[in-house]
């Protein structure tokens, strides 16, 4: 900390000369000089001129009402507004989830805090809706509230818990947007408008304390998160401050209920999680609207560089943030979609305090990289994995726009990869700049400078905290490829073991489940956050956290170990078509060792597939479940006939921890020898149907199961209120010797797939290795050769092994392809590749009968049977180099260095 401290005094030393002088109105997010700015922006721009017409449009109508009704819209703020019951002190139960107790009674009516920390839901897991202003009671104080029921139709009376903070919230942006339109043309009425909301909000959080709860209980709502719906009054106050002082409004409420704010989200909230980052651009803007500067600067160093760690309550200052919270590239060490939610704000509150004298993006550049880091990871669809507590998110374009203007203003050398990046989400239909709302209209820059370079995406890619390992093929949504496997203990994680997603067709198709109703419904506790809700592989029908736990938080898992992976993160690719993961796992609650291999192999620039080989050692028993989106499931055999299932019940234990019992409509295919396809149909309208095939090699004694999974949030917008279609292979006994094959193709229309079929090789197939032929339509074969490790080898009449993960490509049966993703050695008929000491990972491409092209990791020799060529041409980026032939058997081997992009001639 004290090296920290001396960075302190520097860095906030010429800073504090300026907030100590008398503050003008606005200073938050602009200066009074900045209006000209913002008025030629919206003179110039015609996406700052449509935020600015639909700010007027949604507020004026409310502001015109008021000149003549000021009670209309003061009356539907939710208050406290029956003398005696006018609450200035409110408790919670212990959890800190419901108020339990009110006291006190304030001259003035006090704003009424939510309930409950969540919305109302059905029993059945539905959001009643929320109703729009004008349908509220004026002058409400009624407990319950008549809220539409979208399962019955009908509307009930039900707590609004939550709705209670989020209809003030509406109203607040209102007197924000009003705000922000008065200053910008003067017209009065909206001054009024937003000083009466505001001044009615003050006077009453004046009286109000802190709620009396655990340290995730807030100000003015139930979670410190939701008193971010003071903010917008914060703005607003910001704006109309000389208008209230001139109107003679009295102000004397303000400092104290901004103290308030601002030193309760400074020592409440959570430092563990990304609770007290999303809490920041609150808390800076309530200090920044401080009168009394040292009180400002006390609140503004809990942001800059002190933390405030009490237990697991309190705030992490910038500093400890960048260290425990982001990885090295800038990704928020959570699920990816609450990447946005924290980042977001910490990015909102480096933009105030830049506007206020503070270099913060200078002193932590990582907030650049923060700022677009989300991309890196993302689906060819710009979309990232719903792995954990989350749904299915994308790249923040506002927190990239927001790192635009300070890469800009201080000549970052990030600058150029965060211009390809917004070029990629604006050129991907993913943002529109009139979307961007107040804080865009204010602030952004008027134009984006032009992008002098393309965005590249990397071949794979980790998040190591997640223990997520992602391959990729192809950038194009429509032809691209993606697969990501995950599994960790981390805050916010699933019991999921080591799960996939898998991309098609410009969709996630092979989905997560993401989450549930909320995180303390019990379908999301004993569903969406476990098993059997991913796609993964569950033993003895009870794997599970250690202790069980289905909740929000960090749920005890242990993680997936990376033996293999081709190419590794942010290294070049040895095969433009080909790359691998291997991973390990052990499941601590049923003492079940695990193994999967998740291969993507490209056959062609619009087609390819994905190879899943999963071995478990459970010797109870195994399932294996994979989701897709989709309407519909069927299986069928080597001819497309449809096979019969018969209605049944999932084999559940007595306690189904995975959460099986949650299927619906399960039938089941059984005592069937033979190759079957799972047939998943994606109906569209007008258009092709879009379809996935599960092609799955004859096994012995093996169940297999179609059903439909409870709703899910993941699957995109036709389908997230919809049950989705489910597969699953039941092993009785282990699953090791005789692991779970699975190969994945995504195709459209039908009869348009491009594998013909798949058939495992029985007598290549060990305990250690599998080895599984696929058929192509375009006269193509792959071979694909599975190892354990590399001990283990295999060596049929053409084939030979050794390694984690190999393909041989042929056509006319003849090699064109040897892969070797990680390993000793693969050969075919009279070629092969060997490793000479270390693995390596190696591709050759025949280009001719006397010539290949090649890339390999390590030095490799290069070995051809029946051959006597006694010289071979090494030529690597137009050098050539002549290299002598060993004679190997009955030919000659060659011996190749570590080189990329090389051809090798004779």
């Amino acid at each position: 900390m004290k090296k920290n401290k001396i960075v302190w005094l520097v860095f906030l030393l010429f800073p504090l000369l300026e907030l100590t002088a008398q503050q003008s109105n606005p200073h938050i997010l602009v200066k009074p000089e900045d209006k000209q700015v913002v008025l030629d922006k919206i003179d110039k721009q015609p996406w700052a001129k449509t935020i600015f017409d639909n700010m007027r449009k949604n507020v004026e109508a409310y502001a015109d009402r008021h000149q003549t009704d000021k009670q209309w819209i003061l009356s539907r703020y939710l208050m406290n507004r029956v003398p005696g019951k006018r609450y200035t002190t409110v408790y919670s139960d212990n959890s800190g989830k419901k108020l339990i107790k009110w006291e006190g009674d304030a001259p003035v009516p006090t704003v009424r805090v939510n309930t409950y920390l969540r919305t109302p839901i059905t029993e059945k897991g539905s959001s009643y809706q929320k109703p729009a202003i004008e349908e509220l009671v004026a002058n409400d104080t009624c407990r319950l509230m008549f809220l539409f029921n979208p399962e019955t139709g009908e509307k009930e009376w039900v707590d609004p818990q939550a709705y209670i903070t989020s209809i003030n919230s509406d109203i607040n942006k209102l007197a924000q947007d009003a705000a922000i339109i008065y200053w910008l043309t003067g017209e009065e009425k909206f001054a009024t408008f937003a000083a009466d909301i505001v001044d009615q909000w003050a006077k009453g959080a004046y009286y109000q304390e802190p709620i009396v709860g655990p340290c995730r209980t807030g100000f003015l709502d139930m979670q410190t998160l939701g008193d971010a719906a003071s903010r917008s009054l914060i703005v607003a106050y910001d704006f109309i401050k000389p208008f209230m002082r001139q109107m003679n409004y009295d102000l004397s409420y303000y400092d104290t209920v901004f103290e308030k704010i601002a030193s309760t989200l400074a020592f409440r909230g959570y430092w563990n999680n990304n609770w007290y980052a999303a809490e920041s651009s609150t808390m800076v803007f309530a200090a920044l609207s401080l009168e009394d500067p040292q009180k400002r600067d006390y609140y503004l160093q809990f942001f800059l560089e002190k933390d405030t760690i009490n237990g697991s309550c309190g705030q992490l200052a910038l500093p400890s943030t960048v260290e425990k919270w982001l990885t090295h590239d800038g990704h928020w060490k959570e699920p990816g979609g609450y990447h946005n939610y924290p980042v977001g704000n910490l990015l909102v509150a480096a933009l105030a305090l830049e506007n206020n004298g503070f270099d913060v993006f200078l002193q932590f550049p990582a907030l650049f990289r923060a700022s677009y880091a989300m991309l890196k990871y993302s689906f060819p669809n710009l979309t990232v994995s719903a792995f954990g507590d989350t749904g299915r998110s994308s790249q923040s374009a506002e927190s990239l726009e927001i790192g635009l203007i300070g890469a800009v203003k201080h000549k970052q050398p990030e600058l150029p990869e965060m211009l390809a990046s917004m070029k990629k989400l604006m050129d991907g239909g993913k943002y529109r700049r009139d979307d961007s709302g107040f804080v865009g209209l204010l602030c952004y820059l008027p134009e984006i400078p032009e992008a002098t370079s393309s965005f590249e995406w990397p071949r794979t890619g980790t998040l190591d905290f997640a223990r997520y390992f992602l391959q990729r093929n192809g950038t194009d949504p429509k032809t691209g490829l993606m697969v990501g496997v995950q599994g960790a203990t981390y805050n916010h994680n699933h019991c999921n073991g080591m799960a996939m997603e898998l991309y098609g067709l410009g969709e996630v198709m092979g989905i997560d489940a993401g989450t549930g109703p909320n995180y303390e419904h019990p379908m999301h506790r004993n569903y969406y956050s476990q098993w059997a809700a991913h796609n993964t592989v569950v033993a003895a029908g009870a794997s599970s956290s250690v202790p069980f736990s289905g909740s929000a938080g960090t749920k005890q898992i242990g993680e997936i170990e990376l033996v293999a992976m081709e190419p590794m993160p942010d290294k070049e690719a040895v095969s433009p078509d080909y790359s691998f993961t291997d991973t390990r796992y052990f499941d601590k609650s049923t003492n079940t060792n695990q193994l999967r291999i998740l291969a993507v192999v490209r056959t062609s620039p619009s087609s390819g597939y994905y190879v899943d080989i999963f071995r478990s050692d459970n010797k109870v028993s195994n399932d294996y479940v994979y989701h897709n989106m989709g309407d519909d499931l069927i299986f069928t055999d080597t001819s497309n006939n449809v096979l019969k299932t018969i209605s049944t019940s999932y084999p559940l234990t007595e306690r189904d921890y995975p959460g099986f019992r949650f299927f619906t409509d399960v039938k089941k295919l059984e005592n069937y020898a033979g190759n079957i396809t799972a047939l998943f149909t994606v109906k569209e309208n007008q258009l092709p149907d879009k379809y996935m095939q599960v092609l799955v090699p004859e096994a012995k004694d093996r169940t297999y199961y179609t059903a439909f999974s409870p709703k899910v949030k993941t699957a995109g917008n036709r389908y997230k209120s919809l049950p989705q279609p489910v597969v699953t292979v039941h092993a009785q006994g282990e699953a090791w010797d005789e692991p779970f094959i699975a190969v994945f193709e995504p195709f459209e229309g039908t009869g348009n797939q491009s594998i013909k079929a798949v058939e495992k090789i029985e007598e290549l197939s060990s305990s250690q290795n599998t080895v599984l032929k696929v058929y192509n339509r375009n006269n193509t074969e792959q071979i694909v050769l599975q190892g354990n490790d590399c001990e283990a080898k295999i060596d049929g009449k053409d084939i030979r092994f050794r390694g984690y993960f190999g393909i041989v490509s042929l056509k006319n049966n003849q090699p064109e392809h040897l892969y070797l993703g990680k390993g000793k050695e693969i050969g075919y008929g009279p070629v092969s590749l060997k490793a000479e000491k270390e693995h390596i990972s190696a591709e050759i491409r025949k280009i001719d009968n006397n010539s290949y092209w090649v890339n390999c990791t390590h030095p490799m020799k290069l070995i051809l049977e029946n051959s006597t060529i006694k010289e071979v041409i090494l030529d690597i980026n137009g050098l050539s180099q002549k290299i002598t032939t060993e004679p190997a058997g009955k030919g000659m081997s060659v011996s190749i260095p570590s080189v990329m992009g090389a051809v090798v001639k004779w």
